[in-house]
């Protein structure tokens, strides 16, 4: 079996596009293995010093954000492999879909979607004709990270729940359970992990800040670790400095994966009350950690954490519900330690990288093999 794959990046940034395509590429990678899997890689975004972190046996092509070089290398493998499966990592790759089914017109075209960028909120409320026309007329499947982002596309494109599969996002099995509080600073301890970007205005860290004067009503002890970098972060320091509460945060900025490790291990509760998660990977990687999580509830994150079994759901408007949610976790730290190890049991048992590849494997076989059964079942009858 071929595939071609063909994504706006996979090692350029640190984001959740990016983590979920890094782990795509090494389930297609022990896909092969298994499977006899060919794949070829085209990513706009990388640059050439990316290539060598492809997983073995992926032929893997940066294009070093050249357009037109990445549709040019994209058309090639499109009509001299012929392959079974083009997978489109992003909606922006979707018009590519006309060109490869002129140049391989078997190819099934599978298109994955992650959240807001086909959600139409009112920032965006009418569907520009060529998206509509891509995804209506040049995708065969849509691959979605979660239900809701699947349930909302299909209201905004009109299309039936049978051209959709879900592929959730997910974290490598956690490697030593946390058990108790591990030696730390003094002082309860709750974190954030985001990009501080304009764009994720919607992450919901303003509303911690504003809500933090609440919970240091009940603990002043309180440290908000704030761990991202972006042109927010300036606006983010001065909320606290409005607020009152600027010694109680602490940015961070960026860190290497040690050091963010070491946060992990040295906080008491992960809280992120986003509005636009498409799905919320980061819920998964403080799970790993034993960390119960606090989340929005207007979009994924709902779906992905379950309310008072590894974690907690509230308004990602009302900075009220934020505080009494930390207050709830902080102040019963056995309880909070039991939500913890449910999310890391949720991880093993629903979000873990072997569940990831049989899922996917599960979406890029069916179609080679209803193929191969329709094939048989021909030769047989001539």
């Amino acid at each position: 079996m071929k595939c071609l794959f063909i994504a706006l990046g996979v090692y350029h940034a640190v984001g959740g596009v990016e983590k979920f395509n890094q782990r795509l590429l090494r389930s297609l990678s022990e896909i092969r293995q298994a499977e006899g899997l060919l794949c070829r890689v085209v990513a706009l975004w990388d640059q050439p010093e990316h290539a060598a972190r492809a997983p073995a046996g992926i032929g893997f092509e940066p294009c070093g954000s050249r357009k037109l070089v990445a549709a040019l290398k994209f058309c090639r493998h499109a009509f001299s492999s012929q392959p079974d499966v083009i997978l489109y990592g992003h909606l922006l790759l979707a018009p590519l879909a006309f060109a490869a089914r002129l140049l391989s017109p078997g190819s099934r075209q599978i298109l994955i979607v992650h959240g807001w960028e086909v959600w139409r909120e009112p920032f965006r409320r009418r569907i520009p004709l060529w998206e509509r026309v891509a995804v209506r007329l040049g995708i065969d499947e849509v691959v979605s990270v979660s239900r809701l982002t699947m349930q909302r596309m299909r209201k905004a494109y009109g299309l039936p729940e049978s051209r959709f599969r879900v592929l959730p996002n997910a974290v490598d099995r956690p490697a030593e359970v946390r058990l108790g509080r591990r030696e730390r600073s003094p002082g309860r301890q709750i974190l954030s992990v985001s990009r501080l970007t304009k764009g994720t205005l919607h992450k919901g860290c303003g509303e911690v800040i504003q809500a933090l004067p609440l919970v240091l009503e009940r603990f002043p002890d309180v440290t908000y670790h704030l761990v991202g970098e972006g042109e927010l972060r300036p606006r983010l320091e001065e909320l606290a400095e409005e607020a009152g509460v600027r010694r109680n945060v602490q940015f961070h900025g960026r860190l290497d994966d040690p050091a963010l490790e070491a946060l992990y291990g040295n906080v008491d509760v992960f809280v992120l009350p986003s509005k636009k998660e498409g799905f919320g990977i980061v819920y998964l990687e403080a799970w790993k950690h034993g960390l119960p999580v606090i989340a929005g509830n207007q979009d994924a994150g709902a779906e992905v954490v379950t309310h008072g079994y590894n974690g907690l759901c509230v308004d990602p408007d009302s900075r009220e519900q934020i505080a009494a949610a930390l207050i709830e976790l902080l102040s019963d730290p056995q309880r909070a330690a039991r939500m913890g190890q449910a999310g890391r049991r949720t991880v093993a048992e629903q979000y873990s990288h072997e569940a990831f590849r049989d899922r996917l494997a599960g979406i890029l076989l069916s179609g080679a093999r209803r193929r191969r059964a329709a094939a048989e079942w021909r030769s047989e009858e001539a």
